[in-house]
């Protein structure tokens, strides 16, 4: 792992940067970063695939419990989303991360739990909390699609469809 000094986006202070080169099977070759300022709390991390890709785009269907363990790997650049539950998240700077899909599930509760403290909204998200529930406990499926124009995102696992 390599350490770099830069200064901080946020407050100017000098922060920390580091590189951590990694392999992931069926995936390649990463590059992974991370910005830390202890002078204000600022924290960014980010994917970036080593080898040329193009656009990659991965589908899933997640069908049982098992399927809830696949690995998902989510640049700066790549979209996720979940048509059964209406969800769409768009890529965010300092906001890669490596997961697995029970993970995003947990990222989306989080989420949807905060927006149903909104009268309007909270039939809407008990409805996607429950769905979600469904779906870890393997009474519901869903697809999770991951679209990435670098091609620096990813979804392993055996059953898989790349486009």
């Amino acid at each position: 792992m390599d350490d770099v000094k830069e200064s901080c986006p946020i407050c100017g202070a000098e922060s920390e940067v580091q590189f951590l080169p990694t392999e992931i099977p069926y995936f390649g070759e990463i590059m992974i970063f991370t910005a830390v300022c202890s002078s204000c709390g600022y924290h960014a991390t980010d994917v970036m695939v080593l080898s040329e890709e193009r656009r990659k785009r991965c589908e899933l269907l997640i069908s049982s419990v098992e399927d809830l363990n696949a690995l998902v790997v989510r640049s700066t650049s790549g979209t996720i989303e979940i048509p059964e539950l209406g969800v769409r998240i768009e890529p965010k700077r300092g906001e890669a991360f490596i997961s697995t899909v029970e993970g995003v599930l947990r990222r989306v509760e989080s989420v949807v739990k905060m927006l149903s403290r909104d009268s309007a909204r909270k039939k809407r998200a008990n409805d996607v909390l429950k769905r979600i529930d469904e779906i870890k406990s393997g009474e519901a499926s869903m697809t999770l699609i991951i679209d990435d124009p670098t091609g620096s995102s990813a979804i392993i696992a055996d059953k898989v469809i790349k486009n």
